[in-house]
């Protein structure tokens, strides 16, 4: 599968970093975003241009991990002209894509007839009906674990599904030893310690901040691997 991250920085460097690391079978291709763009682009043309000189190849999945609101904007010039079916646009922070943004995005892209799922924060990612998005997700999104528990201690963590930032391998690796009681609330912990990507901002939705969601997504997949393991 190929794949194009459009970014600004670290964050969604990170990402990519990640992705090409555990997937070495996909392409991971990245492409920079402009930064410090108006509120509204009078010619998203031009600035999109200047994304797609950076991109050699056509995409099965695009992921849009922009750390500005304005940069939103670009995203369905760039889309049309790349022919991708399916865009994966995390919400890591909501202050990058606004619910309101969300919407607006999802309608340009769904006229377009390019398939995009927004996940907040991006390890709640879990499946989707385009096929790049589902190959994606089998490997990327809520945390999957196994365990071995034995003496009332874990003693092996086998991950199934990352976060894609790589919270998930670093939890697991330092939670090996730790006592079955405590496994759970030292998986978000570790997550959280990572550092983990997703931010203190609070979505005015839900009310919870993305980083909060995030560690309850890992320890609520140890606490379903313990149940699993305790029936084997």
């Amino acid at each position: 599968m190929r794949i194009l991250v459009l970014l600004h920085g670290w964050y969604g460097e990170r990402i990519a970093r990640n992705v090409a690391m555990r997937a070495p079978e996909w392409s991971v291709k990245t492409a920079r975003l402009p930064t410090k763009l108006p509120a509204v682009v009078e010619d998203v043309e031009e600035e999109a241009r200047k994304v797609l000189g950076q991109v050699d190849v056509t995409p099965d999945l695009v992921l849009f991990l922009s750390e500005e609101a304005a940069a939103a904007q670009l995203l369905p010039f760039i889309a049309e002209r790349l022919k991708v079916g399916a865009v994966i646009a995390p919400v890591d922070d909501y202050r990058w894509l606004p619910r309101g943004l969300e919407r607006q995005l999802s309608t340009e892209l769904g006229e377009l007839g390019v398939y995009a799922v927004f996940p907040r924060p991006f390890c709640t990612l879990a499946g989707g009906r385009h096929e790049a998005v589902r190959r994606f997700s089998s490997k990327f999104g809520a945390p999957r674990v196994r365990v071995v528990v034995s003496g009332g201690v874990i003693r092996e963590v086998e991950v199934l599904r990352g976060a894609p930032c790589g919270s998930t391998h670093y939890m697991a690796g330092r939670l090996r030893g730790a006592p079955v009681e405590d496994a759970p609330r030292l998986a978000g912990l570790y997550t959280q310690l990572y550092p983990c990507l997703a931010s203190h901002a609070r979505d005015p939705l839900t009310g919870e901040e993305m980083i909060h969601l995030s560690g309850l997504m890992a320890k609520r997949a140890v606490e379903e691997a313990i149940t699993e393991a305790k029936r084997s």
